[in-house]
């Protein structure tokens, strides 16, 4: 185990495989705990985006080097992540020891972008776990150890894994967001906001669709904290969020479950989709906003 961080990355799934499969009950927690320690890959492979701000290439040939280095680094990535979820699919001892090793980490620093995505990986593949997960999660943002520079790098580096659980982020970002702990409500709302940054098209319409029921549920912390998270995307992504605006107009509908000052929220949302300059074709999102500020004749 301490060669691991020498071994190359291609031959990485390989050993992890080979450990994982020789695990036992009794010494799950143990070896779990050593290779959560051992393995770090924050630093094996950075997307092209983090990438490109850290290293100028002197020429297009290096370039493109650089660019199959990083696409096979990916590739190794994404099958070393198949292979432990492979693992804790079918080895309940494997998934419940790696929450375990992570709840016994009690230092901010000590917390690794590998720890936020094993949470994920289990949280959408073993159901069983769900509520451990979500009781872990929520200790760990109330004291402070996870937070979001932590939860932005983890979106930054594996969203390429990430992407494939979209469904099931979206999930613990809504059961977040039920709490009344604002420090949980908060991480809940980043979880929308870099799922909607990060991810395809099909998954910036769900989360503009989780947000929009959270909107229409008439609980008022929910209501504010998802409509200033459309603000948030609005202002990060106008484009994005044109071709979701549809959703966001069905809000219209459920004004009498929401505040004068949500209204308020609402509409400049909307003037900002139905107005930006981005979008040309955004008359209908105009009509929509100018109609009801209109007095009756």
């Amino acid at each position: 185990m301490d060669k691991l961080s020498s071994i190359r990355l291609e031959d990485l799934p390989v050993i992890i495989k080979f450990i994982l499969h020789s695990i036992t009950a009794m010494d799950a927690l143990e070896v779990i705990s050593e290779l959560r320690e051992k393995l770090d890959l924050q630093h094996c492979v950075l997307p092209s985006r983090l990438q490109a701000s850290q290293v100028k290439l002197k020429s297009k040939g290096r370039a493109s080097s650089s660019g199959n280095q990083e696409s096979s680094d990916q590739s190794c990535i994404i099958l070393l992540f198949d292979v432990i979820k492979s693992a804790i699919r079918y080895e309940k001892t494997i998934s419940e020891a790696w929450i375990k090793a992570i709840e016994n980490t009690a230092s901010v620093s000590e917390h690794k972008v590998f720890d936020l995505v094993m949470l994920f990986i289990i949280y959408s593949t073993n159901t069983q776990t769900k509520k451990y997960i979500e009781r872990v999660l929520r200790n760990k943002i109330r004291s402070g150890c996870i937070q979001e520079q932590l939860l932005q790098s983890t979106f930054s580096v594996h969203y390429l894994v990430l992407k494939d659980m979209c469904s099931s982020i979206l999930s613990l970002a809504q059961s977040l967001l039920h709490s009344l702990d604002q420090s949980i409500i908060s991480f809940g709302s980043l979880l929308y906001k870099y799922a909607f940054k990060f991810f395809d098209t099909y998954c910036q319409q769900e989360v503009v669709g989780a947000l929009v029921t959270h909107i229409c549920s008439g609980n008022e912390a929910e209501v504010d904290t998802a409509l200033d998270v459309l603000l948030e995307l609005v202002v990060l992504n106008p484009s994005a969020m044109m071709m979701n605006a549809v959703f966001v107009k069905g809000i219209l509908d459920y004004l009498d479950n929401i505040s004068p000052q949500q209204i308020r929220k609402l509409f400049y949302v909307l003037s900002t989709l139905a107005f930006s300059k981005q979008n040309e074709a955004s008359s209908h999102i105009q009509a929509q906003v100018i109609l009801p500020c209109q007095p009756p004749e």
